[in-house]
């Protein structure tokens, strides 16, 4: 009796530390303040270089280089220029393929892909980095899909059914952050600490990334959200362009119409910005920047850059005879693709027909990418 007793207390004292205990860690895990700040790329180039078009020209850049791949080039050579002096620099060949050429910005480092199939058939590939004179390679992670996004010290990758997982930069923990679809990355609403991710049909994954719960290999809070139910004005959504001031800017009418979504008294309500009368085909061929978009004209010769905050559009580039095509923007610049009218884009691009132009959002050609 005295034995069982005794074994009673220690039970009851046993019992007492682990509630404690899981208070306590839960307590230190609802106290996580991350808020994802850094961008290995803006938005619109990572999905750009991930898996915009085949053939395409993948790009990043920060205050000293502009990289970049020309996709159409079968070595898929990249290639550094010097923003000061303008010397531009062949680091390395087969960096990603025709299909997709991952590149980020990681502090003094430069991350890319190689191919793990030569014949294109996978989309399977290797991730590396260098620094930035194509020196002192490193493996991150063999055999993955093309990466989302560089955000702060990780790296985001697909997962197993499109799932999302992410590898440390600085220590390579790999860990699953969500089972939810996270197709396209496009953006981070900073205020509410939320990353968003668009799939192709038509939904959004609100996800708040808690790194304690990651680390100890726990959930995270995330949300599967339908645009298409939500209250307003528009029909078809075709795609997401990212989020400014924590409103949602995205494509409707399969892609012919440009539109916010706003949430107000905790309910998203949509809006068509530019309609479809003017016949602009926004689809594959707009981008978001800051708090800028541009697009094309209808017939696309002329590109326009829109100010959310003014809501004025203006032309800054135009080349009469020619079409042109918006790819991406990183900051003030915009890359941009041109081919004849006599030719289709894909075909264009495919044969070596296109050329890649870097502009800034004044018009001024700063490179031509061949």
């Amino acid at each position: 009796m005295v034995k069982t007793k005794k074994l009673f207390k220690i039970a009851i004292v046993t019992l007492s530390i682990v509630a404690v205990s899981i208070i306590i860690l839960a307590v230190w895990i609802s106290r996580d303040d991350y808020v994802p700040q850094k961008l290995g790329n803006s938005v619109s180039a990572a999905l750009n270089n991930r898996y915009r078009l085949r053939y395409g020209c993948s790009i990043a850049e920060n205050t000293d280089y502009l990289f970049y791949v020309n996709r159409s080039n079968n070595n898929c050579q990249l290639f550094r220029i010097n923003k000061k002096s303008g010397e531009k620099t062949l680091l390395m060949s087969d960096v990603g393929d025709r299909n997709s050429g991952s590149l980020f910005i990681y502090k003094k480092s430069i991350i890319y892909a190689k191919s793990k199939d030569k014949n294109y058939q996978e989309f399977y590939y290797d991730i590396y980095s260098s620094d930035f004179d194509g020196k002192n390679v490193k493996l991150i992670k063999k055999e993955c899909e093309a990466p989302h996004m560089v955000i702060d010290d990780w790296i985001y990758f697909p997962g197993k059914d499109n799932s999302l997982s992410r590898i440390s930069l600085v220590n390579g923990k790999e860990r699953n952050v969500s089972g939810l679809e996270c197709d396209k990355f496009v953006g981070i609403d900073k205020m509410n600490r939320n990353l968003y991710w668009f799939t192709e049909a038509s939904y959004l994954t609100k996800l708040k990334i808690n790194n304690r719960r990651t680390d100890l290999f726990l959930k995270n809070s995330n949300e599967k959200l339908e645009i298409g139910t939500w209250s307003g004005d528009v029909d078809y959504v075709n795609g997401v362009l990212g989020i400014v001031k924590n409103n949602i800017w995205f494509l409707g009418d399969n892609g012919l119409s440009l539109c916010k979504a706003e949430k107000k008294n905790n309910k998203w309500e949509t809006k068509v910005i530019i309609d479809k009368s003017k016949g602009i085909g926004f689809a594959q061929n707009s981008v978001l920047e800051k708090d800028k978009i541009y697009y094309v004209s209808a017939d696309e010769s002329k590109v326009y850059m829109y100010d959310i905050n003014s809501g004025k559009e203006i032309v800054i580039y135009e080349k009469p005879g020619m079409h042109i095509s918006v790819a991406a923007a990183i900051g003030d610049h915009i890359l941009i693709e041109e081919w004849g009218t006599n030719e289709n884009h894909a075909n264009a691009m495919k044969y070596g027909h296109a050329n890649y132009y870097y502009i800034n959002n004044s018009g001024k050609v700063l490179y031509e990418l061949d």
